[in-house]
């Protein structure tokens, strides 16, 4: 069941001390998401069962967490092993970047792996996509610059350049 933000149901704030007397943690991942949002994750070897959840998360967050392979804490009502419960996530730090900045820059370089239907990118000022001599610079006043040793445009369609002024050459 969700609540009206997206997030999923928890257990109740206050749980009894006795319910978990004999249990220990484990680490496991989640799996699955059930077609309510629910976390599956590995009970035992080859089983997978639903687990309730002791934290407040989206369910964009426990599906990063399934792409990432992301470890989860889980705790078991009573010692039953069907009956889990996601207690926390283990974070890591994010990686270093590949390449740092340009000297004199001090604004981090974020990496990003998207594999979804859009991306957007917004900055207050400029947008740089480099990858050696090439680059796109889009700017807060609309200028576009694209530079290259070699740029190529094609289309299987119509390939128009228009502006107030064309130059070329």
């Amino acid at each position: 069941m969700r609540t009206k933000d997206t997030t999923l149901a928890v257990i109740p704030d206050r749980l009894p001390a006795a319910l978990f007397d004999s249990v220990s943690a484990q680490l496991t991942t989640i799996v699955s998401l059930t077609d309510e949002g629910m976390p599956e994750v590995h009970s035992e070897p080859g089983t997978k069962v639903i687990a309730r959840l002791a934290v407040p998360v989206t369910r964009a967050r426990l599906e990063t967490a399934i792409v990432l392979q992301q470890q989860a804490v889980v705790l078991f009502e009573n010692g039953d092993r069907s009956r889990p419960i996601i207690v926390g996530f283990i974070e890591t730090l994010q990686p270093e970047p590949i390449s740092p900045a340009p000297p004199g820059d001090r604004s981090p370089v974020i990496e990003a792996d998207v594999d979804g239907k859009r991306v957007r990118l917004t900055a207050q000022d400029e947008i740089v996509l480099e990858c050696g001599p090439a680059s796109v610079t889009l700017r807060r006043n609309g200028r576009v610059i694209i530079r290259g040793t070699y740029v190529e445009t094609r289309s299987d369609g119509t390939n128009r350049i228009k502006g107030g002024q064309v130059q070329i050459n």
